[in-house]
C-alpha cells in the first residue's frame, strides 16, 4: 500500500544530496520518524555513495589482556578490582597474549586488544616489546591496540606528553587505536557515568594527534543508557568536527548498552528499532566518515544484516576459534565469540552486497589470501 513520505525526511534528503551536513535538529526529526523505510532508504543511499556495494570484513584476533581497572564506570561489567573482588581478576603476561593470537594460525590482518586501567600491565615496558615482537613475527598483521583512556593513562604513568607517547607506540608498530572509551561526550552525562575516564576533550585531542602523526583510529558512541537523543547527536556532531580538523577515523561504531551486572542496569536494552535508526542516523549525520561498523558482537548478526540496509557497510572481525570477548558477554550479550568468514560473505551477500576483506586501514585482500611462507615459518620457529 503506498504511504506518505515524512515531509521532514525528504527536506533532510535533499541536504544530503547536496552535500550539506545535518544539523541536531535534523537528527532529532530523524529519531522522531516513524518512516524507517524512507529513513532506511535515504541511508544506504549515502552509504552506497561511499562505498558502492562493498561490504567489509577482516580476519582478526580479539584479547582482552585484563579485566583489572579502576575507571570504576557504572555500564561496566567487565572490570575488577583487584583488593576488593581478587577471584574475579585476570591479567595475561606478553607471553600468554603472543601465544593466545597465534593460537589458531597466522591468517589474520588484525590483532585487536583491550584491557583496563590495569597498573601492573598497562605500561610501556609491558607493551613495546610485545608490540615489537608481533611486527617482527607478524609483519602482515596491523596491530589495533589501546583506547584513548589506555593511552592517557600510560601518558600520565610515564611523564609523557600525548605527542611523546604517540610517537613512542607508533614508533613500536602500532597501526590503529580503538574507539572505546568515547562512550558518550556531553559532559554532565559523561559525570554520571564515567568520572574517572579520560575526559571528551581529552578523547577528542588524543585521537587528533594520533591522526596527525599517521596513526588511524576509529570511534565509538555507547547509546541506550541515560543518555538523551540530543547527547547522542551531540556525540556525533563532535566526531563530525574533530574529523574535519584532523582527518583519520576509518569508521564509527555504535555501541548498545547492554544491562546485565552493572550499575546501570535498569535502563534495559535498547531495541532492535533503535539500533537500525542509530545506524542510519550515523550514516547521515557523520558525513566525512567513511565506515559504518555494525559489529555483530554487540547487536547481534541479524540485527547487523539487516543495518547493512540502514547504512552499515562493515560487520567487523571473525575473531579467533579461541579467542574470547569478556567485556559484553559479561554484560549479557548472547551474541557467541566467533564467526566464520564464510559465515560473513553468505550474510553480506545474502543482503545483496560484495564481501571484501580488510584489515584495519581498509586495505583489502582477496577472500582466500593467506601470509607468504617465509612469515608462517617465522611464526613457527618464533
Amino acid at each position: 500500500m503506498a504511504y506518505d513520505m515524512d515531509p521532514a525526511l525528504a527536506e533532510i534528503e535533499r541536504k544530503v544530496e547536496a552535500g550539506v551536513s545535518l544539523s541536531l535538529e535534523d537528527g532529532l526529526a530523524l529519531y522522531r520518524t516513524h518512516d524507517i523505510h524512507n529513513l532506511g532508504r535515504i541511508a544506504r543511499a549515502q552509504k552506497e555513495r561511499k562505498s558502492g556495494k562493498n561490504v567489509y570484513y577482516v580476519l582478526n584476533r580479539y584479547i582482552n589482556s585484563t579485566n583489572v581497572c579502576y575507571a570504576n564506570c557504572k555500564f561496566c561489567s567487565f572490570a575488577a578490582d583487584e583488593f576488593k573482588q581478587p577471584e574475579r581478576v585476570f591479567r595475561m603476561t606478553a607471553d600468554q597474549v603472543f601465544a593466545k593470537a597465534l593460537e589458531t594460525g597466522s591468517n589474520f590482518n588484525q590483532i585487536h586488544i583491550v584491557g583496563g586501567h590495569d597498573p601492573r600491565q598497562l605500561s610501556l615496558d609491558y607493551w613495546l616489546p610485545l608490540m615489537r615482537r608481533f611486527k617482527e613475527a607478524l609483519p602482515h598483521v596491523q596491530l589495533s591496540f589501546f583506547t584513548a583512556a589506555e593511552i592517557e593513562y600510560m601518558a600520565k604513568r610515564h611523564r609523557m606528553s600525548i605527542p611523546e607517547i604517540v610517537k613512542t607506540l607508533k614508533e613500536a608498530g602500532l597501526d590503529n587505536v580503538n574507539g572505546g572509551a568515547a562512550e558518550i561526550f556531553a559532559e554532565e552525562t559523561r559525570k554520571k557515568i564515567c568520572a574517572n575516564k579520560v575526559s571528551s576533550e581529552n578523547w577528542i585531542a588524543i585521537h587528533e594527534e594520533l591522526h596527525r602523526q599517521g596513526v588511524a583510529s576509529n570511534a565509538t558512541m555507547l547509546y541506550g543508557h541515560i543518555e538523551s537523543l540530543e547527547d547522542r547527536l551531540d556525540h556525533m556532531i563532535r566526531l563530525r568536527e574533530s574529523q574535519r580538523r584532523s582527518p583519520g577515523f576509518n569508521a564509527f561504531i555504535p555501541l548498545a548498552y547492554h544491562p546485565d551486572g552493572n550499575e546501570l542496569s535498569h535502563c534495559g536494552w535498547t531495541s532492535g528499532l533503535d539500533d537500525l535508526k542509530t545506524f542510519a542516523i550515523a550514516r547521515l549525520m557523520l558525513d566525512n566518515f567513511d565506515h559504518i561498523k555494525a559489529y555483530w558482537m554487540i547487536q547481534g548478526l541479524k540485527i547487523c544484516q539487516v543495518a547493512l540496509q540502514f547504512g552499515a557497510d562493515d560487520m567487523d572481525g571473525t575473531h579467533g576459534s579461541t579467542d574470547e570477548e569478556m567485556i559484553y558477554h559479561a554484560a549479557g550479550t548472547q551474541s557467541g565469540q566467533y564467526v566464520d568468514d564464510r559465515e560473513f560473505r553468505r550474510l553480506i551477500e545474502d543482503a545483496g552486497y560484495v564481501a571484501v576483506r580488510r584489515n584495519s586501514t581498509y586495505d583489502t585482500f582477496p577472500y582466500d589470501w593467506a601470509p607468504p611462507v617465509s612469515e608462517k615459518e617465522a611464526v613457527s620457529v618464533s
